[in-house]
Protein backbone atom coordinates (compact mmCIF):
# COMPACT_ATOMS: atom_id res chain seq x y z
CA UNK A 1 0.00 0.00 0.00
CA UNK A 2 1.34 3.14 -1.45
CA UNK A 3 0.07 6.89 -1.35
CA UNK A 4 1.56 10.59 -1.35
CA UNK A 5 -0.44 13.37 0.74
CA UNK A 6 -0.13 16.99 1.86
CA UNK A 7 -0.04 16.79 5.54
CA UNK A 8 -2.41 19.74 5.14
CA UNK A 9 -4.85 18.09 4.02
CA UNK A 10 -4.05 14.90 5.90
CA UNK A 11 -3.93 16.90 9.37
CA UNK A 12 -7.33 18.34 8.50
CA UNK A 13 -9.20 15.08 7.78
CA UNK A 14 -7.52 13.56 10.75
CA UNK A 15 -8.25 16.36 13.40
CA UNK A 16 -12.52 16.33 12.25
CA UNK A 17 -12.18 12.27 13.29
CA UNK A 18 -10.12 12.72 16.64
CA UNK A 19 -13.50 13.36 18.50
CA UNK A 20 -14.42 10.04 17.57
CA UNK A 21 -11.59 8.18 19.37
CA UNK A 22 -12.16 7.01 22.82
CA UNK A 23 -9.59 8.13 24.82
CA UNK A 24 -9.85 5.26 26.93
CA UNK A 25 -10.92 1.99 26.05
CA UNK A 26 -10.65 -1.61 26.69
CA UNK A 27 -10.77 -2.26 22.68
CA UNK A 28 -7.08 -0.87 21.69
CA UNK A 29 -8.38 -1.52 17.76
CA UNK A 30 -10.55 1.17 18.50
CA UNK A 31 -7.51 3.64 19.04
CA UNK A 32 -6.70 3.39 15.68
CA UNK A 33 -8.09 4.68 12.26
CA UNK A 34 -8.78 2.67 9.35
CA UNK A 35 -7.14 3.56 6.02
CA UNK A 36 -8.42 1.94 3.15
CA UNK A 37 -6.94 3.20 -0.30
CA UNK A 38 -8.76 2.66 -3.48
CA UNK A 39 -6.52 4.10 -6.72
CA UNK A 40 -6.83 7.97 -5.61
CA UNK A 41 -9.18 7.88 -3.03
CA UNK A 42 -8.20 7.22 0.54
CA UNK A 43 -11.32 6.67 2.78
CA UNK A 44 -10.05 7.29 7.25
CA UNK A 45 -13.47 5.21 9.07
CA UNK A 46 -12.86 6.32 12.86
CA UNK A 47 -14.90 4.33 15.40
CA UNK A 48 -16.29 4.17 18.79
CA UNK A 49 -19.25 1.32 18.28
CA UNK A 50 -21.52 4.24 18.87
CA UNK A 51 -20.41 6.46 16.19
CA UNK A 52 -18.99 5.92 13.07
CA UNK A 53 -16.76 8.22 10.84
CA UNK A 54 -15.69 7.89 7.54
CA UNK A 55 -14.03 10.64 5.34
CA UNK A 56 -12.65 10.39 1.82
CA UNK A 57 -9.39 12.27 0.65
CA UNK A 58 -7.98 12.78 -2.58
CA UNK A 59 -4.26 11.42 -2.70
CA UNK A 60 -1.85 10.70 -5.02
CA UNK A 61 -2.35 6.68 -4.96
CA UNK A 62 0.03 3.96 -6.06
CA UNK A 63 -0.44 0.53 -4.51
CA UNK A 64 -4.19 -0.14 -2.96
CA UNK A 65 -4.67 -1.31 0.36
CA UNK A 66 -6.23 -0.96 3.81
CA UNK A 67 -4.67 -0.89 7.51
CA UNK A 68 -5.37 0.04 10.68
CA UNK A 69 -2.99 2.95 12.03
CA UNK A 70 -2.09 4.32 15.48
CA UNK A 71 -4.59 7.16 15.72
CA UNK A 72 -2.53 9.72 18.34
CA UNK A 73 0.92 9.10 17.05
CA UNK A 74 -0.34 9.71 13.11
CA UNK A 75 -2.17 12.94 14.33
CA UNK A 76 1.07 14.18 16.41
CA UNK A 77 3.46 13.28 13.74
CA UNK A 78 1.02 15.86 11.45
CA UNK A 79 0.61 18.54 13.58
CA UNK A 80 4.46 18.71 14.06
CA UNK A 81 5.26 18.88 10.65
CA UNK A 82 5.11 21.99 8.09
CA UNK A 83 2.89 21.84 5.44
CA UNK A 84 4.48 18.88 2.99
CA UNK A 85 4.13 16.30 1.38
CA UNK A 86 4.37 13.07 2.71
CA UNK A 87 4.46 9.43 1.26
CA UNK A 88 3.42 6.57 3.24
CA UNK A 89 4.55 3.20 2.37
CA UNK A 90 2.70 0.16 3.93
CA UNK A 91 3.93 -3.39 4.31
CA UNK A 92 0.68 -5.58 4.17
CA UNK A 93 2.06 -8.66 5.23
CA UNK A 94 4.05 -7.14 8.74
CA UNK A 95 1.76 -4.09 9.05
CA UNK A 96 4.86 -1.98 9.27
CA UNK A 97 4.11 1.82 8.70
CA UNK A 98 6.82 3.93 6.50
CA UNK A 99 6.11 7.50 6.42
CA UNK A 100 8.60 10.23 4.34
CA UNK A 101 8.82 13.61 3.77
CA UNK A 102 11.96 15.53 2.00
CA UNK A 103 13.85 15.74 5.33
CA UNK A 104 13.08 12.60 7.35
CA UNK A 105 11.51 9.46 8.05
CA UNK A 106 9.29 7.82 10.94
CA UNK A 107 8.20 4.43 11.10
CA UNK A 108 5.37 2.82 13.23
CA UNK A 109 3.54 -0.49 13.66
CA UNK A 110 -0.33 -1.03 12.50
CA UNK A 111 -3.06 -3.47 12.66
CA UNK A 112 -4.42 -5.44 10.38
CA UNK A 113 -7.76 -3.91 9.25
CA UNK A 114 -9.30 -7.65 9.31
CA UNK A 115 -9.55 -6.48 13.14
CA UNK A 116 -11.19 -3.46 12.68
CA UNK A 117 -15.02 -3.47 14.06
CA UNK A 118 -16.89 -3.65 11.14
CA UNK A 119 -19.04 -0.28 10.66
CA UNK A 120 -22.89 -1.81 10.09
CA UNK A 121 -24.42 -1.16 6.59
CA UNK A 122 -26.45 1.70 6.27
CA UNK A 123 -30.49 1.03 5.53
CA UNK A 124 -32.78 3.49 5.76
CA UNK A 125 -35.46 5.57 3.44
CA UNK A 126 -36.39 8.44 5.88
CA UNK A 127 -34.41 11.51 4.98
CA UNK A 128 -34.49 15.33 4.82
CA UNK A 129 -31.36 17.59 3.48
CA UNK A 130 -30.68 20.94 5.49
CA UNK A 131 -27.87 23.24 5.12
CA UNK A 132 -24.98 23.33 6.77
CA UNK A 133 -24.63 26.59 8.78
CA UNK A 134 -28.17 25.47 9.87
CA UNK A 135 -27.49 22.43 11.09
CA UNK A 136 -24.28 23.97 13.27
CA UNK A 137 -26.51 26.70 14.18
CA UNK A 138 -28.80 24.36 15.61
CA UNK A 139 -26.40 22.16 17.58
CA UNK A 140 -24.71 24.93 19.05
CA UNK A 141 -27.93 26.13 20.54
CA UNK A 142 -28.85 22.66 21.59
CA UNK A 143 -25.72 20.40 22.76
CA UNK A 144 -25.08 22.50 26.15
CA UNK A 145 -28.18 21.80 27.54
CA UNK A 146 -28.14 18.19 27.35
CA UNK A 147 -27.98 16.13 30.56
CA UNK A 148 -25.19 14.33 31.76
CA UNK A 149 -27.44 12.19 33.73
CA UNK A 150 -26.59 8.51 33.39
CA UNK A 151 -30.18 7.78 35.35
CA UNK A 152 -32.07 9.28 32.58
CA UNK A 153 -30.43 8.06 29.07
CA UNK A 154 -32.89 9.55 26.71
CA UNK A 155 -31.64 13.38 27.95
CA UNK A 156 -28.41 12.43 27.38
CA UNK A 157 -28.64 13.30 23.66
CA UNK A 158 -30.79 16.11 21.41
CA UNK A 159 -33.99 15.21 20.17
CA UNK A 160 -34.66 15.30 16.04
CA UNK A 161 -37.87 16.24 15.07
CA UNK A 162 -38.72 16.98 11.47
CA UNK A 163 -42.11 17.45 9.97
CA UNK A 164 -43.75 19.83 6.85
CA UNK A 165 -41.20 22.22 6.20
CA UNK A 166 -39.52 22.29 9.91
CA UNK A 167 -36.60 20.75 11.63
CA UNK A 168 -36.44 20.67 15.16
CA UNK A 169 -34.15 19.85 17.96
CA UNK A 170 -34.44 19.87 21.58
CA UNK A 171 -32.03 19.43 24.75
CA UNK A 172 -32.93 19.49 28.31
CA UNK A 173 -31.37 18.70 31.74
CA UNK A 174 -34.25 19.46 33.76
CA UNK A 175 -32.97 22.72 34.92
CA UNK A 176 -32.52 24.34 31.81
CA UNK A 177 -34.23 23.33 27.99
CA UNK A 178 -33.66 24.51 24.53
CA UNK A 179 -35.87 24.26 21.60
CA UNK A 180 -34.75 25.43 18.23
CA UNK A 181 -36.23 25.15 14.55
CA UNK A 182 -35.36 25.51 11.12
CA UNK A 183 -37.70 26.08 8.32
CA UNK A 184 -36.74 24.52 4.90
CA UNK A 185 -37.61 25.72 1.45
CA UNK A 186 -39.42 22.32 1.21
CA UNK A 187 -41.14 19.47 3.11
CA UNK A 188 -39.25 17.59 4.98
CA UNK A 189 -40.15 14.60 7.19
CA UNK A 190 -38.46 11.67 9.18
CA UNK A 191 -40.39 8.63 9.91
CA UNK A 192 -39.85 9.30 13.47
CA UNK A 193 -38.70 11.19 16.18
CA UNK A 194 -35.07 10.45 17.17
CA UNK A 195 -32.76 11.40 20.40
CA UNK A 196 -29.20 11.80 18.99
CA UNK A 197 -26.18 11.15 21.44
CA UNK A 198 -24.66 14.65 21.79
CA UNK A 199 -21.00 13.53 21.32
CA UNK A 200 -22.19 12.44 17.34
CA UNK A 201 -23.86 15.99 17.56
CA UNK A 202 -20.26 17.74 18.42
CA UNK A 203 -18.47 15.94 16.20
CA UNK A 204 -21.16 16.99 13.39
CA UNK A 205 -20.99 20.31 14.34
CA UNK A 206 -17.12 20.53 13.72
CA UNK A 207 -16.70 19.03 10.78
CA UNK A 208 -19.62 20.30 8.55
CA UNK A 209 -18.51 23.00 6.51
CA UNK A 210 -20.48 24.56 3.57
CA UNK A 211 -23.17 23.07 1.47
CA UNK A 212 -26.11 20.77 2.67
CA UNK A 213 -26.19 17.80 4.63
CA UNK A 214 -28.42 14.87 3.68
CA UNK A 215 -29.81 13.46 7.09
CA UNK A 216 -31.19 9.68 6.80
CA UNK A 217 -32.69 7.18 9.80
CA UNK A 218 -32.78 3.46 10.04
CA UNK A 219 -34.62 1.68 12.86
CA UNK A 220 -31.08 1.76 15.07
CA UNK A 221 -29.18 4.32 13.41
CA UNK A 222 -28.95 8.11 12.38
CA UNK A 223 -26.39 8.93 8.90
CA UNK A 224 -25.62 12.36 8.25
CA UNK A 225 -23.65 12.56 4.59
CA UNK A 226 -21.71 15.83 3.44
CA UNK A 227 -19.04 17.10 2.14
CA UNK A 228 -17.33 13.45 0.82
CA UNK A 229 -17.69 12.67 4.84
CA UNK A 230 -20.22 10.05 6.06
CA UNK A 231 -21.01 9.66 9.98
CA UNK A 232 -23.55 7.27 11.78
CA UNK A 233 -24.57 7.20 15.24
CA UNK A 234 -26.63 4.61 16.75
CA UNK A 235 -29.56 6.77 18.20
CA UNK A 236 -30.65 6.96 21.99
CA UNK A 237 -33.81 4.10 21.83
CA UNK A 238 -35.77 5.83 24.78
CA UNK A 239 -38.79 7.85 25.01
CA UNK A 240 -38.33 11.64 25.49
CA UNK A 241 -40.15 13.28 27.78
CA UNK A 242 -42.91 15.72 27.08
CA UNK A 243 -41.07 18.75 26.93
CA UNK A 244 -43.51 20.54 25.31
CA UNK A 245 -45.87 20.67 28.91
CA UNK A 246 -43.25 22.46 30.64
CA UNK A 247 -43.19 25.77 28.66
CA UNK A 248 -45.18 27.79 29.91
CA UNK A 249 -47.71 29.83 27.96
CA UNK A 250 -48.51 32.94 29.75
CA UNK A 251 -45.27 34.61 30.68
CA UNK A 252 -46.23 38.48 29.96
CA UNK A 253 -43.81 40.23 31.67
CA UNK A 254 -41.61 41.15 28.98
CA UNK A 255 -38.05 42.58 29.59
CA UNK A 256 -35.66 43.12 26.25
CA UNK A 257 -31.93 43.27 27.19
CA UNK A 258 -28.95 43.45 25.37
CA UNK A 259 -27.50 39.89 25.51
CA UNK A 260 -23.68 41.09 26.07
CA UNK A 261 -24.55 43.39 28.65
CA UNK A 262 -26.38 41.04 30.56
CA UNK A 263 -23.68 38.61 30.03
CA UNK A 264 -20.80 40.37 31.52
CA UNK A 265 -23.15 41.50 34.29
CA UNK A 266 -23.53 37.98 35.03
CA UNK A 267 -19.72 37.03 35.25
CA UNK A 268 -18.93 39.66 37.47
CA UNK A 269 -21.80 39.91 39.87
CA UNK A 270 -21.27 36.03 40.13
CA UNK A 271 -17.85 36.27 41.57
CA UNK A 272 -20.20 37.11 44.66
CA UNK A 273 -22.56 34.63 44.70
CA UNK A 274 -22.12 31.28 46.59
CA UNK A 275 -19.99 28.78 45.99
CA UNK A 276 -22.91 25.98 46.50
CA UNK A 277 -26.00 27.70 45.09
CA UNK A 278 -24.18 30.14 42.02
CA UNK A 279 -27.63 32.20 42.79
CA UNK A 280 -27.92 35.70 40.96
CA UNK A 281 -31.07 37.68 41.60
CA UNK A 282 -33.01 39.70 38.65
CA UNK A 283 -34.79 42.48 39.86
CA UNK A 284 -37.35 44.54 37.12
CA UNK A 285 -38.33 47.61 37.39
CA UNK A 286 -39.26 50.80 35.10
CA UNK A 287 -37.07 50.44 32.13
CA UNK A 288 -33.89 48.49 34.65
CA UNK A 289 -32.39 45.56 35.42
CA UNK A 290 -30.82 44.97 38.81
CA UNK A 291 -28.61 41.94 38.96
CA UNK A 292 -27.34 41.07 42.68
CA UNK A 293 -25.36 38.40 44.42
CA UNK A 294 -24.74 38.06 47.83
CA UNK A 295 -22.55 34.87 49.35
CA UNK A 296 -23.89 34.68 53.28
CA UNK A 297 -20.95 32.60 54.43
CA UNK A 298 -18.15 34.77 53.37
CA UNK A 299 -19.98 38.35 53.32
CA UNK A 300 -19.32 38.88 49.94
CA UNK A 301 -22.23 40.72 47.72
CA UNK A 302 -22.10 42.69 44.52
CA UNK A 303 -25.22 44.56 42.37
CA UNK A 304 -24.80 46.15 39.14
CA UNK A 305 -28.15 47.91 37.09
CA UNK A 306 -28.71 47.77 33.32
CA UNK A 307 -31.23 49.83 31.41
CA UNK A 308 -33.83 47.56 29.48
CA UNK A 309 -37.22 47.73 27.57
CA UNK A 310 -39.64 47.16 30.80
CA UNK A 311 -42.72 49.02 31.61
CA UNK A 312 -44.42 45.79 33.77
CA UNK A 313 -45.23 45.38 37.36
CA UNK A 314 -41.76 44.81 39.49
CA UNK A 315 -40.36 41.29 39.50
CA UNK A 316 -37.68 39.25 41.98
CA UNK A 317 -36.44 35.94 40.57
CA UNK A 318 -33.26 34.18 41.28
CA UNK A 319 -31.71 31.74 38.48
CA UNK A 320 -28.15 29.96 39.13
CA UNK A 321 -25.71 32.12 36.81
CA UNK A 322 -24.07 29.25 35.29
CA UNK A 323 -27.24 28.21 33.60
CA UNK A 324 -28.15 31.66 32.87
CA UNK A 325 -24.95 32.60 31.25
CA UNK A 326 -24.83 29.45 28.97
CA UNK A 327 -28.21 30.12 27.90
CA UNK A 328 -27.58 33.84 26.92
CA UNK A 329 -24.17 32.66 25.48
CA UNK A 330 -25.88 29.88 22.86
CA UNK A 331 -27.82 32.67 21.74
CA UNK A 332 -26.10 35.38 18.28
CA UNK A 333 -28.88 37.97 18.67
CA UNK A 334 -28.03 41.33 19.94
CA UNK A 335 -30.83 41.72 21.56
CA UNK A 336 -32.99 39.15 23.66
CA UNK A 337 -36.29 39.04 25.38
CA UNK A 338 -36.92 37.27 28.96
CA UNK A 339 -40.30 36.56 29.49
CA UNK A 340 -41.88 36.00 33.11
CA UNK A 341 -45.02 35.49 34.87
CA UNK A 342 -44.11 34.86 38.81
CA UNK A 343 -40.67 34.10 41.18
CA UNK A 344 -41.22 30.41 41.00
CA UNK A 345 -42.17 29.29 37.58
CA UNK A 346 -39.42 29.18 34.68
CA UNK A 347 -38.21 31.92 32.77
CA UNK A 348 -38.31 31.88 28.88
CA UNK A 349 -35.28 33.67 26.96
CA UNK A 350 -35.59 34.24 23.38
CA UNK A 351 -33.91 36.67 20.39
CA UNK A 352 -35.54 40.05 20.34
CA UNK A 353 -35.24 39.45 16.22
CA UNK A 354 -34.97 36.64 14.65
CA UNK A 355 -35.27 35.48 10.31
CA UNK A 356 -38.15 33.53 9.05
CA UNK A 357 -36.33 30.57 8.87
CA UNK A 358 -35.66 30.29 12.67
CA UNK A 359 -37.13 30.05 15.81
CA UNK A 360 -35.52 29.33 19.45
CA UNK A 361 -36.79 29.62 22.78
CA UNK A 362 -34.74 28.63 25.97
CA UNK A 363 -35.96 27.96 28.91
CA UNK A 364 -34.67 28.41 32.71
CA UNK A 365 -36.09 26.72 36.43
CA UNK A 366 -35.70 29.69 38.85
CA UNK A 367 -33.94 29.32 42.45
CA UNK A 368 -35.72 30.11 45.59
CA UNK A 369 -34.36 33.64 46.58
CA UNK A 370 -32.17 33.52 50.05
CA UNK A 371 -34.49 35.13 52.99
Amino acid sequence: MKFTVSTSDLQRILAKLAGVIPSKSTMPILETLLFELTNNILSITATDLIVSSTIELDVTGTEDGTIAVPAKRLLDTMRSLPDTSVTFVIDMTTNKIKITTANGEYALTGDSAKEYPVVPPFSGSSEITIESSALRKIIHRTAFAVSTDELRPAMMGILIQASGPEIRAVATDGHRLSRTSYRTDSPARLSKDVIVPVKAMAILAKAVESGSCTVGISDTHIRFVYDHSVLVSRIIEETYPNYESVIPQDNAKIAIVNRDQVIASIRRVSLYASMTTHQVKLELGANSLKLSAQDIDFGGEATETLPCEYGDDALEIGFNAVYLSDILSHLDTERVMLKFSTPTRAGIIVPAEESQHESTLMLIMPVRLNS
